[in-house]
């Protein structure tokens, strides 16, 4: 019987229009640093200098589990595609904006839509290819972060230099339009034997938008637009643990659920999404210290700390790459998953023991290790819970866990983003314990339950 990768009509290139996609969704979130001084000069915004970061990356994180269930009722192909579309049409907006509200909404909406093309992205590849092939194309794609981090800062400088920061924006177009075309030509519908079967909670995903929206900005802003004693903040938050409640009883209830609750207790999703999100907490703690530490502490210029910022993210994306294969392989999840966070750790450990003092070969060596252990483990955390569940269902799981990843992140960038002038070697050891509680985590997962799951799947194909 033909499986699903037969049905693609060109691997490498609906592998490289699901690259650009992710590429573009990871880079916007990148690309505007650099140019933000030069917006809010010309939008007179400085008051709202952090919005638009802050807006675009609430609501991709909101977005992803709403693009994973999406997927599973419509299809990947189609949700896909039309993420795409809009991401480029909220694009031209951004690019048109003429006042800091514009642009903040404008941003929100492509972060959206950025949320549904990167969700849309792992849900493909983790569906198209058989398990024992999938770590590797997952870590391919992942590596696409490592490269937006990279690039992202580059080009946000010689673009709003050299032409207007407009082109920060309307750069996507082109790049999009490729990953569009790639796609339509390239990717198959995927259908599903039950698909006319499958239905969508309209009441669910506005309880879940209503309740985890305000509850991340809270934690985002809390402290810096929002004073922790506001007023306002206090009742964002009541109001959003009121609607959290509302929303876990109405999932128990729902047939069609955003986040189901037997997935949500399963321990191999568990473990995996935690192991995921702790390896988040060390990843942004590290991208918010090193350049402090050289900028603020070390009075370097931010090019020097874009360069030293280089062994990190090239080691990420090779760890990404040689992860997934070695999982590939030899499908050893619990010893692979405690390895690769201990080479994470040791360069952590590097970076806690010298402090101020490092020297710029020891920051490299720190960088390198800690980047190649944490690209090393997203493949295995993607992996090992898609044992559990049928194709009809790896959009939810699959953006499931791509949403606790972040919500890691999120929480960390906003605890660590408060520490910087008083708690930088704070920063590091939490790091370090979030990172220990991970390789717990991953240590306990079930590898029995895991192949069996897997072997299962192999067995449908057949």
């Amino acid at each position: 019987m033909q499986t699903k990768e037969d049905l693609v009509k060109n691997v490498p290139l609906m592998m490289g229009g699901l690259m650009l996609g992710l590429l573009l969704s990871a880079l916007d979130n990148s690309i505007v640093a650099t140019a933000m001084p030069r917006i809010v000069e010309d939008l007179h915004g400085m008051a709202y200098y952090s919005l638009p970061f802050t807006v675009y990356l609430l609501f991709s994180t909101v977005a992803i589990p709403v693009a994973g269930k999406l997927s599973d009722v419509f299809g990947r192909k189609k949700v896909m595609l039309w993420g795409m579309v809009c991401f480029l049409l909220t694009s031209v907006l951004c690019a048109l904006s003429r006042s800091m509200l514009m642009l903040v909404l404008a941003r929100g909406f492509q972060g959206a839509c950025g949320g549904v093309v990167g969700a849309s992205v792992f849900i493909i590849v983790s569906e198209i290819f058989p398990p024992e092939e999938r770590g590797k194309y997952i870590g391919i794609v992942a590596s696409m972060h490592g490269l937006a981090s990279l690039l992202g800062p580059v080009l946000g400088g010689v673009i709003t230099e050299y032409m207007s920061w407009h082109w920060i924006f309307l750069i996507n177009i082109p790049v999009g339009l490729v990953s569009f075309f790639l796609l339509f030509r390239n990717l198959p519908l995927l259908k599903h034997a039950d698909e006319e079967n499958r239905t969508f909670s309209l009441k669910g995903l506005v309880l879940f938008l209503l309740s985890i929206f305000p509850l991340l900005l809270c934690i985002v802003e809390g402290g810096r637009l929002l004073p922790w004693r506001s007023p306002l903040l206090l009742i964002l938050f009541a109001v959003s643990c009121c609607l959290l409640y509302a929303f876990v009883r109405s999932e128990r209830k729902s047939h069609a659920p955003i986040l189901p609750p037997r997935l949500l207790k399963n321990r191999i999703f568990q473990k995996a999404a935690f192991t995921g999100a702790m390896g988040y907490v060390g990843l942004f703690g590290l991208v918010l210290y090193v350049p402090y530490l050289l900028q603020v502490v070390l009075r370097k210029d931010a090019a020097f700390s874009g360069m030293m910022m280089l062994p990190m993210t090239l080691s990420m994306v090779a760890g990404g790459m040689i992860g997934g294969f070695t999982i590939s392989r030899y499908q050893r999840y619990c010893r692979s998953g405690v390895i690769h966070l201990l080479v994470a750790i040791f360069g952590f450990s590097m970076l806690l023991f010298f402090g101020q003092d490092i020297s710029m070969s020891q920051l490299g060596i720190a960088l390198l290790l800690s980047g190649i252990g944490i690209g090393m483990n997203f493949p295995l955390i993607n992996i090992a819970p898609q044992s559990i569940i049928s194709a009809t269902e790896m959009g939810i799981l699959v953006s499931s866990v791509e949403f606790f990843q972040i919500i890691g992140g999120v929480i960390s960038t906003s605890v660590f983003g408060k520490m910087l002038e008083s708690s930088r070697s704070l920063i590091l050891l939490l790091c370090i314990v979030a990172l220990v509680a991970g390789i717990i985590s991953v240590s306990l997962l079930d590898e029995k339950a895991i192949r069996r799951g897997f072997a299962r799947q192999r067995g449908d194909l057949a």
